[in-house]
């Protein structure tokens, strides 16, 4: 008997501001019909979650691929996670900047690398080797976030806290979506930019200088293996 097919996606889980409302109902509904359309065709829920993540990465209304919020120095960098239920695997890249759809480098990550987790130019470069083309970080920087970012830091210098992550407001607005597909398998995916405060700080900034140390292990076989253990702790991390 197969399932009935299941997609639950969203688009930030925020007190999102009367003006931009309706842009995230449609984007959330937009990547619906696009992972839906998937498991409609008796697609994957791994196909699924990716479809409709890459909707959501495409539309610059979320904090995901082309529009996110930007880092100190005004870059875009990026993350994104996807594990299937079926083979308990995972994949993720972190802190890419070259990259305009990290949900498709994720799952590159977990269909043909043994290991979990690639970062910064360690994961564009086995992206880029596994035939994704790779974009200028400019690309990605959009004028509202340029704006935004400005904003931020005008505030900063004048000593005022910068509430956009903090009270009633407090925005985290990742994306992603869980499919359950026509064969009972689970799938599901999350991707983010961020957010401005974590990447305004030394934390966030410092993603590529650990690359630097870290870069060749990629290549060398030496991140967190995949297996069920490395799994519990992405899940639950």
């Amino acid at each position: 008997m197969r399932q009935l097919p299941v997609l639950v996606v969203h688009g930030g889980a925020w007190a999102i501001p009367d003006d931009m409302v309706q842009s995230h109902l449609s984007g959330v509904q937009k990547a619906l019909a696009a992972g839906w359309h998937v498991l409609e065709g008796g697609g994957s829920a791994l196909d699924a979650v990716e479809a409709a993540i890459v909707c959501m990465e495409d539309d610059e209304t979320f904090d995901a691929g082309r529009g996110s919020f930007l880092t100190r120095d005004g870059r875009v960098q990026l993350d994104a996670l996807m594990m299937d239920g079926d083979t308990l695997r995972a994949g993720g890249v972190g802190c890419v900047e070259r990259i305009r759809n990290p949900i498709q480098a994720a799952r590159l990550v977990l269909d043909q690398s043994p290991h979990v987790y690639f970062v910064a130019e360690g994961a564009e470069r086995f992206a880029q080797e596994h035939g994704m083309p790779l974009c200028r970080n400019e690309e990605l920087v959009i004028d509202r976030e340029i704006k935004r970012l400005k904003e931020a830091q005008e505030k900063e210098a004048a000593g005022h806290p910068d509430l956009i992550f903090a009270g009633p407001q407090s925005s985290h607005d990742t994306v992603g979506a869980v499919a359950l597909d026509a064969n009972g398998n689970i799938a599901a995916g999350t991707s983010t930019g961020g957010t401005l405060t974590g990447r305004r700080r030394q934390g966030r900034r410092s993603c590529r200088d650990a690359d630097a140390r870290a870069r060749g292990r990629a290549h060398e076989g030496r991140p967190v293996p995949n297996d069920s253990r490395a799994h519990r702790a992405v899940v639950r991390g």
